[in-house]
């Protein structure tokens, strides 16, 4: 432990981009699913439904990371999913920075006990 401030990146960023792709495809799933029931649909820029995965994936990464483009609208319960993932990808950045402080501020408090133990040490020596 050098420093309080580094923090293992190396296991932190991995598994926030496994996470981030996994609720992408998630819910390129649940669009597809959606329209394959017709309870609801994507359409692009010429009024025509998407139903190719591909543009459901399109659609489920601009959704997630809030570029919307506009390029495709949602149409009846894809509107509520759009919501949902837009609301998962806020909660995953509120996780993933209570998870960084949380871990920055343990290493800082260990780092300074630590100090303050050598500190002692040495004044009996």
């Amino acid at each position: 432990m050098n420093s309080p401030w580094t923090i293992r990146w190396h296991f932190y960023l991995p598994q926030l981009l496994l996470i981030c792709l996994g609720i992408i495809i998630f819910f390129a799933v649940c669009y597809w699913s959606i329209d394959t029931i017709n309870w609801g649909w994507l359409l692009n820029r010429n009024g025509d439904r998407e139903k190719e995965f591909l543009a459901m994936l399109y659609f489920s990464m601009g959704t997630f990371f809030r570029i919307g483009y506009g390029d495709q609208v949602p149409i009846g319960l894809s509107r509520w999913i759009v919501g949902l993932e837009a609301f998962s990808n806020y909660l995953i950045e509120v996780i993933f920075i209570a998870r960084l402080v949380t871990s920055i501020l343990g290493k800082f408090i260990s780092f300074s006990i630590r100090e303050r133990l050598e500190a002692l040490l040495n004044l009996h020596e």
